[in-house]
């Protein structure tokens, strides 16, 4: 045998260990050469990070009394941003002198101490002087609190860089001092090197003696290895048929279990309760819902039958018992006729069980049961929501009509008849705009409630939508049972409301239609209310009206009106016409009031009276208004120059926030000069919203233009008004000019609304001036202008002469 092989191995060892000894050498000789490096780095670090910090210190601290110095010297070129940026910098530097080494190095000396918190409190000192370093006088207050410092910080950076030069030279020799333990170590590995070399060499002689014996061992076990080998074979053979019979029964286990929880997976995780009985009544399965449902053990003995489960729920006094019990016993007949079925109990609680049976094909049978409750009770819930307002839980307009075809048709077979009573709240837009939606939504409770107490129990009230209430009234003999609901109902309503701490006045109107005549049908009959409630609102809030046959046709008139109205602006059907008003002590022509005219290409001239409060229910007032305004200022412009044009502004426009835009643009785009327009409003728009047609109003007279207080007196604050906001004119309302005659009161009235607009330096029209008597009336009581038909009729700008003696009869008053 051959003893090649491990000399072989012994050599490569030798090799290995050789390399790894001169490695050892190296790596000690580049320690040291690193050491001398570190010590080179360091010393330059040490050197830069205390002496720097204290020199930079006080490089910033110079800096920046050189700039306050340069600051507070006029005209020294050196602006605040630069004040600020070097005295951030020196603040910034004093903060890193509290941290790291140089925090060390100030506490070895509270002298260092003492100079540092003195830098730092001038900091602070000077602080707000710098940031208020425009006022004067600041840059040189702060420039004393650091005058007195500049000793100190340049003693404390010469220590700073004495402690960095010993710091230097301690790490200096320290790290010398290392570079020899390292150089000591290097040569300890050397020599240890040295030994494990011979140590191998004398280890190596000895393995090779062992050697022989092994070899001699090594044949014996090859000879005893073969033996073995034979009978782990056979061993082997036995063991894997064993193992494969083992893996088939294993497989089968796991199939049987997973088929088992899937099985009672499924058992246990349906949403129905279900239960498998055999032939001779003894239940198969059941799973754990069906156990809840009838608060039943979960488990039982097998061959239990599921009469003796019920009996045994009930002697531990379980509720659910009894049910199971009810409704086995209406199961008995299926199970004998041996019939599929479904059927619903329900239960003394409230409960609802929903069961299907399905017998089995060996005589036995299964049900599944679920609870319903929750499912019905939602059914019934949304069949009430379907019918009901969810806000009021009054009926809506869908079991409105149900009621009213039952009660149409109940009525054809009695004496009695049938009314329907439709209503709206007075003002209730207001309430929405001016106090929020949510209190709108309260109010709406708050009418619910007073509806119902109005009405009988028989009777229903109906919620239609936004405002808008029914009542259907049954049993009626005759119409005054209406009318006394209808009072009944507007007094009722229009009593104060307390809603969150504001007191809210609204009112409403009525409309009542019988079922007297024609049998008809429920929207017939809504119509004819909804027709009367217009007529209640157009001829005073807060009443009611029954339905007469004529009222169809002026819906239908007012229909027709309505479509003519949408078009008219489109097609040019409107113009403006002009009425004088007159100096009444220089007898001469100031200005115009613009009036809105509509020729309609069929009907002539409509009224406003007539199409205004239409257009104002359709939405057209606004885009009219801005017409009117664009119109007036096109034509005045061609106007001689102290002529002015009045404009009346609706409530609704004036909601409009693009009226001051509007305004504006029409005076752009016709060059009219903003004094001669003359905006006129009534005390309906400051009623809106005081604050925002307040701030609408100033706009407005920013532009230029002057306003107006038209019909002043008929409102109830209007006192309040003038001194909310200097209007530049009053108009005295045309009623109180139309007494002047026969009303010591309205000459009173006159004469104090003219002597109050003296007082105020307001100038004082009076509108309506009719006779030469009123004229002279008004002008010994102090007004300024008039205007009325004494000085004519309006008419269109193309026919305007602008003198008094085109106008009429105004020479009489002379």
């Amino acid at each position: 045998m051959s003893f090649d092989g491990p000399s072989l191995s012994l050599r490569i060892l030798k090799a290995v260990l050789a390399i790894v000894i001169v490695s050892f050498l190296l790596s000690a000789a580049y320690i040291s050469s690193l050491v001398v490096e570190r010590q080179e780095a360091l010393k330059q670090v040490s050197r830069y990070n205390t002496s720097w910090l204290a020199s930079q210190a006080v490089s910033e601290f110079t800096r920046l009394e050189q700039r306050l110095s340069a600051y507070a010297v006029p005209d020294g070129g050196i602006d605040p941003g630069e004040v600020q940026l070097r005295f951030d910098i020196l603040v910034n530097r004093a903060k890193l002198l509290n941290d790291g080494e140089f925090q060390d190095f100030v506490s070895r000396d509270p002298e260092r101490q003492e100079t540092v918190r003195l830098l730092r409190e001038a900091l602070a000192a000077a602080q707000p002087l710098v940031d208020r370093i425009e006022e004067p006088g600041n840059a040189m207050k702060a420039l004393a609190l650091l005058q007195p410092l500049e000793t100190k910080v340049t003693a404390l950076a010469s220590a700073a860089n004495h402690y960095g030069a010993q710091r230097v030279t301690e790490d200096q020799h320290e790290l010398i001092r290392l570079h020899w333990l390292f150089s000591s170590l290097a040569a300890g590995l050397i020599v240890c090197g040295f030994i494990l070399l011979g140590l191998l060499g004398w280890h190596n002689r000895l393995l090779t003696r062992a050697h022989h014996d092994l070899r001699f061992l090594a044949e014996n076990l090859q000879r005893t290895s073969d033996e073995l080998k034979k009978a782990n074979k056979a061993l082997g053979n036995a063991y894997a048929e064993l193992q494969h019979q083992n893996g088939v029964l294993q497989i089968q286990e796991i199939e049987l279990r997973t088929q088992n929880e899937r099985f009672n997976a499924a058992l246990n995780n349906m949403s129905h309760g279900l239960c498998m009985v055999d032939a001779t009544g003894h239940i198969i399965v059941f799973n754990e819902r069906f156990a809840q449902l009838f608060d039943l053990e979960s488990s039982v003995r097998p061959g239990t039958t599921l009469n003796e489960l019920i009996a045994y729920a009930e002697a531990r006094g379980r509720e659910g018992a009894a049910a199971l019990r009810q409704i086995c016993a209406e199961q008995q007949e299926l199970i004998r006729e041996r019939r599929q079925a479904t059927f619903i109990q329900g239960q003394p609680g409230g409960r609802t069980i929903a069961v299907s049976h399905q017998p089995m094909s060996d005589g036995g049978w299964v049900a599944t049961y679920e609870d319903i409750t929750e499912r019905r009770q939602a059914e019934s819930q949304i069949a009430y929501m379907a019918h009901h307002d969810a806000l009021t839980d009054l009926a809506n307009r869908v079991l409105f009509r149900e009621q009213m075809e039952r009660a149409l048709a109940q009525s054809g077979r009695s004496e009695t008849q049938v009314a329907v009573l439709c209503l709206d709240l007075d003002r209730f837009k207001d309430v929405n705009d001016s106090l929020g939606h949510e209190t709108g939504d309260a109010l709406l409770k708050v009418v619910a409630h007073r509806l119902r107490s109005c009405v009988r129990e028989e009777d229903v009230v109906a919620r239609l939508g936004g405002d808008e209430f029914a009542v259907l009234q049954t049993s009626v003999h005759e119409p005054h049972d209406c009318a006394v609901l209808a009072m009944r109902i507007v007094e009722a309503l229009g009593a104060p409301y307390d809603i969150d701490g504001q007191e809210i006045v609204i009112g409403t109107s009525v409309g009542i239609a019988l079922a007297a005549e024609g049998n008809p049908t429920p929207d017939q009959l809504l119509k004819h209310a909804d027709l009367a409630l217009y007529r209640a609102k157009s001829v005073g809030r807060g009443t009611f009206r029954f339905f007469e046959p004529e009222m169809d046709a002026q819906l239908q008139a007012r229909r027709m009106l309505e479509v003519d109205l949408r078009k008219a602006l489109a097609n040019g059907e409107f113009e403006l016409f002009y009425q004088p008003q007159v100096d009444i002590r220089r007898k001469a022509i100031t200005g115009y009031e613009a009036l809105l005219r509509w020729r309609h290409p069929e009907r002539g001239i409509v009224s406003p009276a007539e199409f205004i409060p239409v257009a104002e229910d359709i939405g057209l007032i606004s885009p009219l208004g801005e017409w009117v305004v664009h119109e007036a200022c096109r034509e005045a412009s061609g106007w001689p120059a102290p002529l002015k044009v009045a404009v009346n502004l609706s409530p609704v426009q004036f909601r409009n926030r693009n009226l001051v835009q509007c305004v504006k643009q029409a005076l752009e785009e016709s060059g009219l000069c903003p004094s001669r327009l003359e905006l006129e409003i009534t005390e309906s728009v400051l009623l809106q919203d005081n604050d925002t047609t307040l701030a609408t109003l100033h706009q407005l007279r920013k532009l230029g233009l002057r306003i107006a207080m038209d019909d002043f007196g008929t409102g109830y604050s209007s006192l309040s008004y003038l001194r909310s906001f200097p209007f530049d004119k009053i108009k005295i309302d045309q009623s109180f000019v139309q007494g002047l005659s026969s009303r010591a009161d309205c000459l009173a009235i006159v004469q104090s609304i003219a002597g109050l607009g003296a007082s105020l330096g307001m100038s004082t029209v009076a509108e309506g001036v009719e006779t030469e008597d009123q004229l002279v009336q008004l002008r010994a009581a102090g007004c300024t202008e008039a205007q009325g038909y004494y000085f004519g009729r309006p008419r269109p700008a193309r026919d305007l002469t602008h003198s008094l003696e085109d106008f009429g009869p105004v020479r009489a008053a002379e």
